[in-house]
């Protein structure tokens, strides 16, 4: 078994650069994480609560204004793919944001030291988007050579838009999924980690933070245990995914195209959910729920539990070479 040396990774710039230790909640050993993890959730709920209140408040002017009381009734968002996409932006945006104020303001440490610090930035997010693609296409293949889906003319989901008709519904969410995949990376693997590499080994900061990752879609719809599990070995793979690459350009890349080829390419449902109705193809779920995800979509089913297995397996044996010690 091998350690990684956090001295050698993105992991320590909390170490260099913070100002704020968290000593009392290390004081606490053996329920850190579990404070940590609180804090973590509250530094993401937060901000989207603020931007749910304004625009609440908003709609409730505008609808006092002109007399349009179906608005609070929340058709203004029904089957609006533009809704979608402003609402995902600004909750997932506004946790960004509020992460740069928590990390210059209390921590008194630049943002970048979350682990944006690299070189060839560019180069690892266009790679990072590449695996993710080429994983899902793994996915996609599989479930149509075993007959485990279909892709269908008639729109499933993409009551908004499909084929050519949708392309500039599915190029405005591939830059709300930017936002939105690094907004979580930006939480769990930025700046969770490094926090809970101060008390902990890295392996035992990894699953910690990747049972967290999971606990967070637990609210999501149809979610069941296989798809918690598949979660937390994500959290797993994109975890190293980062310590291997250096930094988080390219999980941010990997984690947002994921979601983005997932829902709006291929059609398929996103951890449950469907956001902004619109996809380049639909594709119809026909094999077991257990295989394919059924109407979670594919992070539900055993076909991405094997692809996640094998993408750790290959990131542990690049790193066990890079950064490891008998």
């Amino acid at each position: 078994m091998f350690q990684i040396n956090k001295s050698n990774t993105y992991l320590n710039g909390f170490n260099l650069y913070s100002k704020v230790t968290y000593e009392k909640l290390g004081r606490f050993k053996l329920v850190a994480w579990l404070l940590i993890s609180f804090l973590a959730m509250v530094l993401q709920i937060v901000p989207s609560l603020l931007i749910s209140f304004v625009i609440g408040a908003i709609i409730g002017v505008y609808a006092i204004v002109t007399g349009n009381i179906s608005i609070l009734e929340g058709q203004l968002y029904s089957n609006s793919a533009m809704m979608s996409w402003i609402s995902l932006v600004l909750d997932t945006g506004s946790v960004i944001l509020f992460f740069i104020f928590y990390t210059r303001v209390i921590e008194k440490r630049p943002f970048a030291t979350i682990g944006l610090n690299q070189e060839n930035k560019l180069k690892k997010y266009i790679k990072g988007a590449l695996v993710a693609i080429g994983m899902q296409l793994f996915y996609f293949v599989a479930i149509i050579a075993f007959g485990w889906g279909e892709v269908v003319r008639e729109p499933i989901y993409a009551t908004s838009g499909i084929g050519t008709s949708a392309i500039p519904y599915v190029l405005l969410f591939l830059v709300g999924f930017m936002i939105q995949g690094a907004s979580e990376e930006v939480v769990v693997r930025g700046w969770m980690m490094p926090v809970l590499c101060r008390y902990y080994k890295v392996p035992i900061a990894i699953i910690v933070s990747s049972l967290f990752f999971s606990f967070l879609h637990m609210g999501n719809p149809n979610v069941s245990d296989l798809a918690l599990v598949n979660l937390a070995l994500y959290g797993i793979f994109a975890a190293l995914y980062a310590i291997n690459d250096g930094g988080l350009w390219g999980i941010f890349a990997q984690h947002s195209v994921w979601n983005w080829f997932m829902g709006n390419v291929l059609g398929l449902p996103v951890s449950g959910m469907i956001i902004g109705n619109a996809s380049i193809i639909e594709t119809k779920l026909t094999g077991p729920d257990f295989i394919t995800g059924g109407s979670f979509g594919p992070e539900g089913g055993i076909l991405v539990t094997l692809i996640e297995l094998i993408g750790i397996v290959y990131l542990c044996y690049s790193l066990r070479k890079k950064y490891s010690s008998d």
